[in-house]
């Protein structure tokens, strides 16, 4: 444990955290449904690793593989990472809100013959506010857990949400969710994201909650 690990997060740190998720969470919403309207009329695209890959249903693992996901990173937060939660809402935020902007920038439709979750109920009360058919670039199935690898400093911890990254990348494949370009990108821009906010974007952070962060 590091020292300044036995300090508590202060209310204005989960006001700053937990605000910037929510106001990501609402652009994410008005830019999935953009990316639907604009993936209705779009072209699929050629893929030659979807032609070499296996094609399975995979929509269970797709809907209850990130639920578990989502869990399991709720609570591994509040238990190994209590104080850095602020810290970590906020990177998910940046995570969020760029995505958005790419799956504005790059409208594509879906691959064919896709696996179908629309009449899963746990999708139908939840899922369908978190993803939308057509939002492709990048893939957050892939990207939500490899951010937490890169967040979290237990090395088990951080192993896990690797090879749930990893499960994920592989589950959206060869259900058709994902393009393997939409798979591939996440990896190397997450990564981006998750160097440009602790060495640019950090310093919003700073300045709005009055914390210098670790």
């Amino acid at each position: 444990m590091r020292p300044d690990d036995k300090r508590p997060a202060t209310w204005r740190e989960y006001l700053v955290g937990g605000a910037a998720l929510a106001a990501a969470l609402v652009i994410n919403q008005s830019a999935g449904r953009l990316a639907d309207a604009n993936g209705e009329n779009a072209h699929t695209s050629p893929d030659l690793l979807l032609a070499w890959l296996p094609h399975w249903d995979t929509s269970v693992l797709f809907i209850y593989g990130f639920t578990f996901l989502l869990l399991w990173l709720i609570y591994a937060a509040v238990r190994y990472e209590r104080r850095r939660i602020p810290r970590i809402l906020w990177a998910y935020a940046i995570l969020v809100v760029v995505r958005s902007f790419f799956i504005i920038l790059t409208p594509m439709r879906t691959p064919p013959d896709h696996a179908v979750v629309a009449g899963d109920p746990l999708f139908a009360v939840f899922g369908r506010f978190l993803t939308f058919k057509h939002d492709l670039f990048f893939s957050s199935h892939t990207a939500t857990p490899f951010l937490a690898f890169l967040l979290f400093r237990g090395p088990w911890v951080s192993l896990s949400f690797l090879a749930i990254s990893i499960l994920m990348a592989a589950t959206v494949l060869i259900g058709r969710f994902h393009y393997s370009i939409d798979v591939f990108a996440a990896f190397f821009i997450t990564y981006a994201i998750h160097k440009l906010e602790a060495h640019h974007i950090q310093y919003v952070y700073e300045k709005l909650t009055g914390i210098r962060r670790d």
